[in-house]
C-alpha cells in the first residue's frame, strides 16, 4: 500500500516537470506563422495579431503561443511594425534568451491572449501529425523593447545620438 501510494506521489511530482522540458524543447524549434491583422491596442503601446503555432498536441500549441508571440515581435515583421532584432544581432545571447522563454519565464509580462485564450472553431486545425492553433494575442511592444534595450540586447535610439 506504502508503496503504491509511493509512486503515485513520485508521478505527480515529476509528471510537471516533464511536461515543461517538452515545452521548453518546443520552444528551441521556434515553429510559428504570424498573421497581421492590422490591429493596435487601445494603449497605443500593443500590437494585436494572430500567431499559429505548430506541435504535437494541441494543449502544448497553446501553451507556445505566447512564447511564439512575443519571439515573432522581437524577431520578425508584423505589418508595418519592424522586428525589434535581427536574428543574427542576439547571437551572443543564447542563454539569456532561452531564460527569458523559459515556462513561466519574463516574455509573459510582455503578452496577453485575446479573449482569454478562447480559440476560435477554424483556428484549431488537426493535420498529419500535428495540430495548428492560431491565437489571437496582444503584444506590449513598447515595454518589450524598453526591456531589451535594459538587458543591451539591442540599442535604443537615444545611444545613437
Amino acid at each position: 500500500m506504502k508503496k503504491g501510494l509511493l509512486a503515485i506521489l513520485a508521478v505527480l511530482v515529476f509528471l510537471p516537470a516533464f511536461a515543461n522540458k517538452k515545452n521548453d524543447k518546443q520552444t528551441l524549434v521556434w515553429r510559428y506563422e504570424v498573421q497581421d491583422l492590422n490591429k493596435v491596442a487601445k494603449d497605443g503601446k500593443s500590437i494585436i495579431f494572430k500567431v499559429w503555432t505548430y506541435a504535437k498536441k494541441d494543449n502544448q500549441a497553446l501553451n507556445q503561443a505566447g512564447k511564439n508571440a512575443v519571439h515573432a515581435v522581437i524577431f520578425k515583421q508584423i505589418g508595418y511594425n519592424p522586428a525589434l532584432a535581427g536574428s543574427s544581432s542576439l547571437d551572443e545571447y543564447q542563454e539569456e534568451i532561452k531564460t527569458f522563454f523559459k515556462d513561466g519565464g519574463e516574455y509573459m509580462h510582455y503578452v496577453q491572449f485575446v479573449n482569454n485564450g478562447a480559440v476560435a472553431a477554424g483556428d484549431k486545425i488537426k493535420l498529419k501529425n500535428e495540430w495548428k492553433v492560431g491565437v489571437t494575442v496582444s503584444v506590449n511592444r513598447s515595454d518589450l523593447k524598453k526591456c531589451l534595450e535594459e538587458k543591451g540586447w539591442i540599442k535604443s535610439m537615444k545611444s545613437l545620438f
